[in-house]
């Protein structure tokens, strides 16, 4: 158990990360896969249908800042 008495600067969240110039190739469909099978062992529904388009959109703003439009 961690102790919370102590005073400690908070740590800095490492996400969303810089959106990438083109793309990432870490963010694959195997990794949205793995996503999908962790998702199920902790007794959710496995993906199906659109909900592949809705998990990789969710992730893919998790991971990334949004490009700025000006």
């Amino acid at each position: 158990m961690t102790d919370t008495t102590t005073t400690s600067t908070p740590q800095q969240p490492a996400y969303p990360l810089p959106a990438p110039g083109s793309n990432d190739p870490r963010f694959t469909y195997g990794l949205l896969f793995d996503i999908a099978d962790v998702l199920q062992r902790n007794g959710f529904p496995r993906p199906a249908g659109t909900d592949w388009a809705d998990l990789m959109a969710a992730l893919g703003r998790f991971l990334y800042q949004s490009k700025e439009t000006s």
